[in-house]
């Protein structure tokens, strides 16, 4: 299916689905790009949804700016986009990783305006951000980046999906990097960003598989009740590596909460 871009606030959307469709807004984790998305594009989920993956600012195509470095700067940049992009009506937020703790804020300030957050490996626990937070051990932003790409090189020497990783992350703007892995490892004391999601007022479904959640996380999972679906036989990044069961979980999940 044919998908166009659109630069919006900065930001680099890629959108594909019929223009009268529910909306779903895509964030990518760190420090990657709308590109996660790219195999849901040929999915029905696209004839039913439409689809907006974006590249977060200072990722992928779009530039880093001043005011967008924190979760909460993104989580604020991010509203000011929806409101003003968006029809009003109830949309969707699928966000991976620390997209997901972002999505839980902007969340809270867009209130009915969202339908429900499916959320992929989103960020609960401090284990979450292990390896997101080595960024507060650098006074450098480019000696972190430089590290993080050395360390993700050498995990793609036997993984296809690290090697699509490593070559998201080297387009991503080092002090955006730094910023925003230091802040998720600062939101991370005392499983805050588990909390915040346990709270949203509006519907969840936290996507996780045991082969890539830390013991921590998994047994946080189990204590909060949260409602979750499990996948099996890929990592981190199902929307690569299983993107037909990614794509009808996603469905899924909205069909009931934006029905």
């Amino acid at each position: 299916m044919s998908h166009r871009l659109e630069v919006v606030d900065g930001a680099l959307l890629r959108i594909v689905g019929p223009e009268d469709a529910p909306t779903l807004m895509l964030l990518a984790g760190f420090p990657d790009n709308g590109y996660l998305f790219e195999p849901l594009f040929s999915h029905e989920l696209a004839k039913r949804y439409r689809l907006v993956a974006i590249d977060l600012w200072g990722f992928g195509a779009s530039p880093r700016r001043d005011d967008a470095g924190t979760v909460a700067d993104h989580a604020r940049a991010l509203t000011a986009l929806i409101t003003s992009y968006v029809p009003e009506r109830p949309i969707g937020l699928v966000g991976h990783s620390i997209a997901a703790a972002i999505w839980v804020q902007a969340a809270a300030a867009l209130g009915d305006r969202v339908g429900g957050l499916f959320s992929i490996e989103g960020n609960l626990t401090p284990d979450d951000a292990f390896f997101t937070g080595k960024a507060a051990d650098y006074g450098d932003p480019h000696d972190f980046k430089r590290n993080f790409l050395e360390q993700v090189w050498e995990l793609g020497l036997s993984s296809n999906t690290m090697r699509r990783y490593y070559a998201g992350a080297t387009v991503a703007d080092a002090v955006a990097m730094w910023n925003l892995g230091r802040d998720a490892k600062r939101i991370s004391v005392g499983n805050e960003p588990g909390q915040s999601y346990k709270e949203m007022a509006q519907p969840s479904l936290y996507f996780w598989s045991k082969e890539s959640t830390p013991e921590a996380t998994r047994a946080w999972i189990e204590r909060s009740g949260i409602a979750n679906q499990l996948y099996t036989g890929a990592g981190h990044w199902p929307t690569i590596d299983q993107p037909e069961v990614t794509a009808k979980a996603i469905a899924g999940f909205f069909d009931t909460v934006l029905a």
